[in-house]
């Protein structure tokens, strides 16, 4: 592992070893010394998997990458781009990110200088991350397929070494709350953002206590959970190494986060947070430790240190708390109101479903009970005239080819009539009682007995019925459509 620091902060990773600076102690040998023109502060970080030689396939493919990379990032609307190279053993993953207050342009210059750096300041290295100070962007490429998981690897916390005047107990706690307030309220807008990247200002002043800025970012592949559970332990870090600082950083592969006192990032903050957190969670005592340049120091028990905080503290700490209170009030009622409407409406759907199960439930029984009756009708009718029958609901559809569009002769008061040819060859014409007309069994008990007793030659004769649950069918002898004369007068033309 190598690395470069620059003026202002300790680079520490995150398993409680400091990184050394390019003299390379304790760490592989560094290459020469690096150019006397560097254009920023940069902190390399690699991982030894491994090394490829010069003039080797690996090197090739990655000056490859290096010019196809930059251009990939710079042309997304996201500022970011993943790519392969090569086969194994010789193959390079890699992935690009340029920060979402920056442009093109600028994105890719970055990034064409990242692999510059990378491989000057650790040359040979396969695997290798590479983070900026000031420029916008972060590179990292391995031999090792990482872009298969989102696991937050190579993360780096970054602290500033000045810290802000908040020994009295009451500012403090008023600054940590700010602090976490501040970093919550970021990572969920950045999380529950398209490109998964907000800017930030807490604009809630608190006695001596300066204005916080903070950018958060994820890669854009991550998902919106993926984003908060890769931001989650920043939190923690933040609040266990930079507590008190005036500014402070923690970068990974898949994720980002800086804060500080002072407005750092383009253009307006994309978040104006107004309302402070209830309160600071505990820290996880089972994070790993980390290298903070200078030590922290011990808490004094100086009676300075005990000392009521100035009243001006105490009260603007309450007034925000009492805001926040009513605030919260407001957005349960708000809330609730349309989760209640919505209760109510699923009540009245559930009665009216009730009720037409109901209701169809008495049309049932009442077909039930008229079933004697239509038997009755039925015996009647048979007894009269040895020529009416009783046909079968089947024997009908078979006729009428289930009542299809081609064999519809018309349509009536109380429903269609179609055309039909009996086994035996006998054309019918049924007439089908259309469940909407209104006419129930006794109406068609009454057309049935008024039809068969005024059977005549000169009549469409009534050949049978049938009756089967909601269907009721009248089914009469089919006379072809032809002109009256033709009935009166037969074949014969009358001058």
């Amino acid at each position: 592992m190598c690395a470069v620091s620059f003026t202002g902060y300790q680079f520490s990773n995150i398993h409680g070893s400091a990184l050394s600076s390019v003299d390379g102690h304790g760490y592989p040998p560094p290459p020469p010394a690096p150019r006397a023109s560097h254009r920023c502060p940069i902190v390399a970080i690699l991982w030894r998997e491994g090394d490829y030689k010069s003039n080797s396939t690996y090197e090739a493919n990655l000056k490859l990458l290096s010019t196809t990379l930059p251009k990939k990032a710079a042309s997304s609307t996201n500022l970011f781009a993943t790519d392969t190279v090569g086969n194994v053993p010789n193959v390079i993953f890699a992935l690009a990110l340029c920060r979402g207050d920056s442009n093109a342009s600028a994105c890719e210059g970055c990034l064409v200088t990242a692999f510059q750096d990378g491989q000057e300041h650790c040359a040979n290295y396969k695997d290798a991350a590479v983070y900026y100070d000031s420029d916008p962007c972060m590179l990292r490429f391995s031999n090792k397929n990482f872009l298969a998981t989102t696991v937050n690897e190579h993360m780096l916390v970054i602290v500033s070494i000045e810290s802000l005047m908040v020994n009295i107990s009451t500012r403090a706690d008023s600054f940590r709350l700010m602090l976490f307030t501040l970093l919550n309220s970021t990572a969920q807008s950045a999380a529950n953002s398209s490109r998964r990247f907000t800017t930030s200002r807490l604009d809630v002043s608190v006695s001596s206590l300066p204005t916080l800025y903070c950018l958060m970012q994820c890669t854009p592949d991550l998902t919106a959970d993926e984003c908060t559970a890769c931001l989650q332990p920043y939190l923690q870090y933040t609040l266990k190494y930079m507590d008190g600082k005036k500014g402070g950083r923690v970068l990974g592969t898949r994720c980002s986060m800086r804060y500080e006192i002072f407005p750092f990032f383009q253009g307006d903050p994309m978040l104006r947070i107004i309302n402070l957190a209830p309160e600071v969670p505990p820290i996880n005592s089972t994070m790993p430790l980390i290298t903070v340049n200078p030590p922290p120091q011990p808490q004094s028990q100086s009676p300075v240190a005990a000392a009521p905080p100035p009243p001006e503290v105490q009260a603007t700490t309450q007034e925000l708390h009492g805001r926040n209170s009513r605030r919260r009030a407001l957005w349960i009622i708000a809330a609730a109101a349309p989760l209640l409407s919505i209760f109510l409406c699923a009540i009245l759907f559930v009665v009216w479903i009730r009720r037409r199960r109901k209701g169809t439930e008495i049309l049932h029984d009442q077909a039930a009970a008229n079933r004697p009756e239509e038997d009755e009708l039925v015996w009647r009718l048979e007894e009269k005239s040895s020529e009416f029958t009783l046909f079968d609901l089947s024997e009908i559809l078979h006729a009428t080819h289930d009542f299809s569009k081609e064999n519809l002769l018309g349509q009536g008061g109380f429903g269609p009539v179609y055309k039909g040819q009996l086994a035996d060859g006998t054309e019918i014409a049924v007439k089908r009682l259309a469940s909407h007309s209104g006419q129930g069994f006794t109406e068609f008990k009454n057309e049935v007995e008024l039809i068969a007793k005024l059977q005549h030659s000169n009549l469409v004769k009534l050949m049978g019925c049938c009756i089967k649950g909601e269907e009721k069918l009248l089914v009469y002898e089919y006379l072809p459509n032809k002109s009256l004369d033709f009935f009166i007068f037969g074949t014969h033309n009358v001058v």
